[in-house]
C-alpha cells in the first residue's frame, strides 16, 4: 500500500521526485519466467492439447494470444517472443501440443507394456521424441529381463518370471516417483 501512495518531498510541492528504477532498468532485468515454464503450465498445456485434439485453430490462436500477453508481462526476450508470434509461432505451439499429446499417450503405453508403433505413425514428424521413447522402452525391457533372470536364479515359485519382474518394475516406477518424473 505504501508503494502506491505519493511520496512526500521536503523540496516543496513542485519538486520532482527522482525515480529509483527507470524503464530501461526494468527492461534490462532478466525474465521472471522462461518460455519453457510458460509452455509447461498446466492450464496452457491442457488448452493447447484440447485445441489440437478438436482441430480448433481459433482456440489455438486464442491460447497463443494469451501466451504472448503473459510472455510480455514476464519480460521474455525478443527472441522468445518471436518464436511464439505470428503464424510460425502458431505452428510452434501446435507442435508443442502434439509433442505433449504423444508424451501423454506414450507414458500410458510404456507403463502397460503396450506397443507404440501406431503412436509413431500418428505423429511421424516427432522423430527425436520417437528415439527417446524407444530408448526408454529398450532400457525398461533390459531391466525387466535382468530382473526375470534374477528371480529365476533365486528360485522364485511360479513359472512366469517376466510377469513378476514387470509387476515389480511397475510398482517401483510408481512408488519411487520415477513415473512422475517421466510425466514431467
Amino acid at each position: 500500500m505504501i508503494a502506491c501512495q505519493p511520496q512526500q518531498n521536503s523540496g516543496g510541492p513542485n519538486a520532482k521526485i527522482p525515480l529509483h528504477t527507470s524503464y530501461k532498468q526494468i527492461e534490462s532485468l532478466p525474465p521472471l519466467l522462461t518460455l519453457d515454464e510458460l509452455l509447461n503450465t498446466d492450464d496452457f498445456q491442457m488448452g493447447i492439447k484440447q485445441s489440437v485434439v478438436n482441430d480448433d485453430r481459433a482456440s489455438l490462436r486464442d491460447w497463443q494470444q494469451q501466451l504472448l500477453a503473459v510472455a510480455k508481462e514476464v519480460r521474455l526476450s525478443e527472441r522468445d517472443l518471436a518464436r511464439i508470434s505470428g503464424e510460425q509461432g502458431l505452428v510452434f505451439i501446435e507442435f508443442e501440443a502434439k509433442k505433449q499429446l504423444f508424451h501423454d499417450e506414450f507414458i500410458e503405453r510404456f507403463m502397460n507394456f503396450d506397443s507404440i508403433d501406431d503412436l509413431i505413425q500418428k505423429y511421424p514428424y516427432l522423430s527425436g521424441v520417437h528415439q527417446r521413447a524407444l530408448s526408454l522402452i529398450n532400457a525398461r525391457d533390459i531391466a525387466i529381463q535382468r530382473a526375470a533372470k534374477s528371480l529365476s536364479e533365486a528360485g522364485l515359485q511360479g513359472d512366469d518370471y517376466t510377469q513378476e519382474a514387470r509387476a515389480q518394475w511397475k510398482a517401483y516406477m510408481i512408488n519411487s516417483g520415477k513415473l512422475e518424473e517421466l510425466k514431467n
